[in-house]
């Protein structure tokens, strides 16, 4: 019996460590940007790495984000927010695509409403809800970590079915990619 635990017990380390591998492994491109500086992306709401306030995990209301220093060549973005915990099997928080090179913010709360860039669509969540999906960790779960990328893309529109997978949507968009900007929020449950 004890042997079975401490068999079972490895066997989730040995798994945790292969889900971080491949996420550290997937990191992002920052290339330089026509300046030299490295696109970034950074938010009102939190800092990289601290916890994301209440006002934007209690309620569907969308935190606010800008991007500076694209990849020249930039033709759009795409934004999207994603679970990494191995509970949340990649859970996609947010989808938004076509967002005109010109835009390097989107205000906070502008899910489902006018203040998203003209042109730009959202799709589908992994709750099966257009729009932003709060963050919202299983009880007892621990500590999320809710990563958001920003797409700099070498097209005007992406040709997006109106629901993909975390998966689908890297596959969707790899070809296009030119880089990529990212910051993580955190709950813990």
């Amino acid at each position: 019996m004890k042997f079975a635990l401490s068999v079972r017990k490895w066997t989730l380390v040995f798994v945790a460590a292969a889900i971080a591998l491949t996420i550290s492994g997937c990191r992002s491109s920052q290339p330089a940007s026509g300046n030299g500086n490295s696109f970034v992306v950074t938010s009102d709401a939190f800092k990289d790495g601290e916890q994301i306030p209440g006002k934007y995990t209690e309620t569907d209301y969308s935190i606010p984000l800008s991007w500076e220093n694209s990849p020249k060549g930039t033709k759009s973005f795409a934004v999207m927010i994603v679970d990494l915990h191995p509970v949340a099997n990649m859970w996609v928080h947010w989808i938004v695509v076509n967002i005109p090179a010109s835009v390097n913010r989107i205000p906070e709360g502008a899910s489902l409403t006018d203040k998203l860039p003209e042109g730009s669509k959202e799709l589908l969540n992994t709750s099966g809800q257009t729009g932003y999906g709060r963050p919202s960790p299983p009880s007892g779960s621990g500590n999320h970590e809710y990563k958001t990328i920003v797409y700099a893309l070498d097209v005007e529109s992406l040709d997006a079915p109106v629901y993909v997978t975390y998966d689908q949507f890297q596959e969707l968009v790899k070809e296009h990619v030119l880089g990529t900007a990212e910051i993580s929020g955190f709950l813990e449950n």
